[in-house]
């Protein structure tokens, strides 16, 4: 019986725990149960008959390796797997999308997207994209006023758009539906009008009001505050343009505007431009000073300049430099060249970057915890076999869903992306190379083999690394510890974990009644939210004591090897991952890109902060990750008390890539 971590316990609920329609939360062996019947109508679906004794003794084993958290399919799949949602919109199975901006139908796929909770990446491409027929001087909006009660009662909005024009008074009016398809093609209506009119009204007041939970979904609504301040700002932005064409930069901006819509969920983007062509400049310097301009919404997006061939040491130092002016992350930047190499359809990649995509392209993740194989290379063989094969039938969906291009099925028909991770990968410095081909090796002979068995097309690409900011917090044990995250090396020994909760959440109350630290959000737009301080202790991976604390000070050097590694051994697509680094260590990170170039494709960079000081030594509010000592560790888990499962509550925040940004980000 495997036993869990207080850590996996809360954020498996908080996450991906469903509430149940006769009340309560699923338990794990309930979320599983639902992934498997998935599957299993996957399969079915796409063999076109009832499931043999093979194929039923191969999804118990999918059950097991879920249930014991040796794997896991992706966080998408298990937060709606199995729900009727999950079977008339099958998009929103997936974690990773690119698409090009260049129509309005491209927008409004891209909001879709959102809407159903998956990461989006996209290349503005101005030509087409056009602003107002004339500058609109009055926008109006019209809000909502129905309640909570009112919506329960059955007093629900019309669920479609209804658009006007008044040629009389010249009022072009958009009053948008209840339901995630009006909110989708609402934008097309406001991207595509051309009225000559003097004023817009922008009309809400059929959405139901914010803190509903979705029935479909299963996640919050968030009524009409975040839509109505993103159209009016986009409709700004196109009355600004009227009679001409949209440039980069707003088609950058409307896209990130999007992106803060739906406010409770997942809403990840990245942005691509290339490197040296007309305004590359301007897009590297995309966010800089973004509060000084109200330009808070630029946040949403990851920016990366892509290369098509490779830089001179001189460019990249100027990359660098840029970087370092904007305080060390920004802009990112992708070998394009290498890319391609890798996958000749790409075309961009997903917010985190590990997918390499093509133009309206999809994939969908799976993961294994390599922690959880130490002593059963024979096990770990099969089951890298076993969820490379049930990713494989997460390709066999239907897109056609009403609101999509036809390109994204038949994208999907043709690549049949797969995304086979791994997780705890520093915990397993006895893996070799060699083993790391190996892994490789049997995830695509696995996806391979239900391809063959289905008479569908081979997967185009199948391993890759995610971030794992949120299964591997799911994954820890007393047997094997917690988990380090993907391809990272955790910060400290001991560390108290800030993570965000709804302050409405019932399972607040319960871990301040057993002791927790409970603090409110010093974020000031994060008004809705609370920190809740969980302790966390890494013993599978070597530290060095510095000032008391046994902290991480792997050189980003030692990063970037390890990426390498993985990269020449294990990964098809590429692997993602946050270099932490030092200003003193770029002229190392600018020789070691030159002689690399050929095995880099992306990485995120971050200014490494000292591992010893607190949030308030570095003049923050606070640290999502705070090394302590072990001392500190211990008094504070000492005050903790065991809590009751059965009372947690609600599942309203998904960390995994929240606010647009990878989780290590």
């Amino acid at each position: 019986m495997t036993t869990l971590t207080p850590r996996a316990k809360i954020i498996t609920r908080r996450t991906y725990n469903r509430p149940k329609d006769e009340g309560g939360f699923e338990t794990w062996d309930d979320t599983v149960n639902r992934v498997i019947e998935h599957q299993r109508w996957l399969w079915k679906r796409a063999k076109g008959r009832e499931l043999g004794v093979h194929a039923e003794k191969e999804l118990e084993e999918l059950r097991a390796i879920m249930l014991q958290r040796r794997g896991a399919v992706a966080g998408r799949t298990l937060w709606l797997g199995g729900t009727k949602i999950a079977k008339e919109r099958e998009a929103s199975q997936f974690n990773c999308s690119f698409v090009k901006l260049e129509t309005v139908h491209d927008m409004v796929d891209s909001l879709w997207l959102l809407l159903q909770g998956c990461g989006v990446g996209g290349w503005p491409i101005p030509g087409t994209l056009n602003g107002f027929s004339k500058p609109i001087d009055k926008i109006d909006i019209v809000p909502t006023t129905r309640t909570i009660d009112q919506f329960l009662s059955g007093d629900r909005g019309a669920e479609r758009n209804v658009e006007s024009w008044e040629a009389d008074t010249k009022t072009w009016t958009i009053r948008v539906g209840d339901s995630a398809e009006a909110w989708a093609k609402s934008l097309g209506k406001l991207l595509a009008g051309k009225y000559p009119a003097n004023r817009l009204v922008l009309d809400f007041s059929e959405l139901r009001p914010s803190g509903i939970r979705l029935s479909g979904y299963g996640w919050i609504s968030s009524g009409d505050r975040a839509i109505s301040v993103a159209y009016s700002r986009i409709a700004q932005i196109l009355s600004r343009r009227a009679g001409s064409l949209l440039t980069t930069s707003d088609i950058h901006d409307i896209f990130n505007w999007l992106g803060t819509i739906l406010s409770s969920r997942r809403s990840s983007e990245i942005v691509l431009h290339e490197f040296g062509t007309d305004g590359w400049r301007d897009f590297a310097n995309f966010k800089k000073d973004y509060w000084l301009f109200d330009n808070h919404h630029r946040q949403q997006s990851n920016n990366s300049l892509v290369f098509w061939s490779k830089p001179t040491r001189k460019q990249i130092a100027e990359v660098f430099d840029m970087m370092l002016a904007a305080g060390g992350s920004e802009p990112g930047f992708i070998n394009g060249e290498a890319a391609r190499r890798r996958a000749p359809w790409f075309s961009g990649v997903n917010p985190c970057a590990e997918i390499l995509l093509g133009n309206r392209s999809f994939c969908n993740l799976t993961e294994l915890n390599l922690m959880a194989f130490r002593n059963d290379p024979a096990g770990l063989h099969r089951a890298i076999q076993v969820m490379a094969r049930a990713n494989y039938r997460q390709t066999c969906v239907d897109l056609k869903d009403g609101v999509l291009q036809s390109a994204w099925h038949e994208q999907n028909d043709f690549l049949r992306l797969c995304g086979v991770g791994l997780t705890g990968i520093v915990g397993r410095p006895d893996l070799s190379p060699y083993d790391f081909r190996v892994l490789k090796n049997l995830a695509t002979m696995g996806a391979y083999s239900m391809a063959e068995e289905l008479g569908t097309p081979l997967p185009k690409n199948v391993t890759t690394i995610k971030p794992s900011g949120t299964l591997s917090k799911c994954m820890g044990t007393t047997e094997w510890g917690e988990i380090s995250e993907g391809a990272h090396r955790p910060l400290g020994r001991c560390l108290f974990n800030n993570v965000k909760f709804s302050s409405n959440d019932p399972l607040i109350p319960t871990l301040e009644r057993a002791g927790y630290l409970i603090q409110v959000s010093p974020n000031p737009t994060d008004t809705d939210t609370v920190l809740v301080t969980l302790p966390v202790r890494y013993d599978t991976v070597p530290f060095q004591t510095v000032d008391g604390k046994e902290v991480n000070v792997e050189s980003a050097i030692d990063q970037l090897e390890r990426y390498r590694m993985l990269q020449q051994n294990y990964t098809d697509h590429n692997t993602s991952v946050t270099i932490y680094y030092d200003p003193s260590e770029v002229h190392d990170i600018v020789d070691w890109l030159d002689a690399h170039w050929d095995s880099y494709i992306g990485v995120s960079w971050l200014f490494r902060t000292d591992p010893t000081k607190t949030a308030e030594d570095l003049g923050y509010a606070y640290l999502p990750q705070q090394v302590v000592t072990e001392e500190t560790y211990h008094e504070y888990v000492a005050k903790l008390k065991p809590f009751d499962m059965d009372d947690l509550g609600e599942n309203l925040v998904d960390e995994e890539c929240e606010g647009g940004a990878c989780p290590v980000r």
